[in-house]
């Protein structure tokens, strides 16, 4: 165990409740995500995994309430970022950084989460261990164009803790993997997983594999899986969904002005362009 780490990541637990119980008692519902809610669920314990700022998850309605909520605890926009509050430490101490989202890349409406695939946690509504392996597997792939080993651990731990002999954790992930068209991404952490533990059931491991044209979006997902691409980091999440290469291209005016600093017409000229050199020139 790193006590750097562990001390960070403690930070960040406490930051994330402080602001969890602010967002309740203003009537807003959060979720934390990614390492901050395997920590909290006891899936590793501080100082394990390394996080630099706690990921929350909350209805794309409330956060112009949740941002006031973080000003009044002190944070204030991370400078060129679009999604990220950070709070100074102390003399020695690191900022606290809360990440803030309102949708995620895999599932096309957050509200559907908060209506049937939130759960009791340990300390609050938390997503289920189903939900919270799809997110695993698929955020890597559809943010970073990449599948860590961080990736494939978390996915293991999720699937590891899965009650009983995790069938019906399997039968879930199966289930809502075909819900929200994800088996092409979510495919090379599942298969990985099957051949390192053997803990995927055949009978979910055929129901979780890519079939008909989804085989095609597997091997591009399965590419990026092996070897890290910028071009598929870019193409990947316009491939899983196509509304997102709109959104690449033209932002949100809140996007804009949180990354830049404006959000003038010739920022919005400029935006596309940005893209394509941001592929070159990597």
């Amino acid at each position: 165990m790193e006590k750097a780490v562990a001390a960070r990541e403690i930070l960040l637990l406490g930051a994330l409740e402080e602001a969890r119980a602010a967002a309740l008692a203003a009537g807003v519902e959060l979720v934390p995500l990614k390492g901050a809610a395997l920590l909290e669920l006891g899936l590793f314990q501080p100082g394990e995994r390394g996080m630099t700022d706690a990921d929350v998850l909350l209805r794309p309605r409330d956060l112009e309430l949740f941002e006031k909520v973080l000003a009044g605890l002190g944070y204030s926009p991370m400078p060129d970022s679009a999604d990220a509050w950070v709070r100074p430490g102390g003399e020695d101490a690191p900022p606290a950084i809360l990440d803030v989202h309102t949708g995620l890349w895999h599932i096309k409406n957050t509200e559907e989460l908060f209506s049937w695939g939130l759960e009791p946690g340990p300390s609050g509504l938390s997503l289920g261990l189903p939900d919270l392996f799809i997110h695993a597997a698929a955020h890597p792939l559809l943010h970073h164009g990449e599948l860590t080993p961080r990736a494939l651990e978390d996915c293991a731990r999720l699937a590891a803790a899965a009650p009983g002999n995790g069938e019906k954790f399997w039968g879930t992930v199966a289930r809502k993997a075909a819900v929200y068209g994800v088996r092409a991404v979510i495919w090379p952490a599942v298969k990985r997983l099957a051949a390192g533990t053997g803990s995927v059931p055949a009978q979910y491991l055929a129901e979780l594999e890519p079939r008909g044209p989804e085989k095609i979006k597997a091997a591009l997902f399965e590419k990026a899986a092996q070897k890290h691409s910028t071009t598929l980091e870019y193409l990947l999440p316009a491939l899983q969904r196509p509304s997102l290469l709109v959104r690449y291209a033209v932002p949100e005016k809140r996007f804009m002005l949180r990354r830049y600093g404006a959000a003038s017409l010739l920022l919005y000229a400029l935006r596309p362009l940005k893209l394509v050199w941001s592929i070159l020139r990597r």
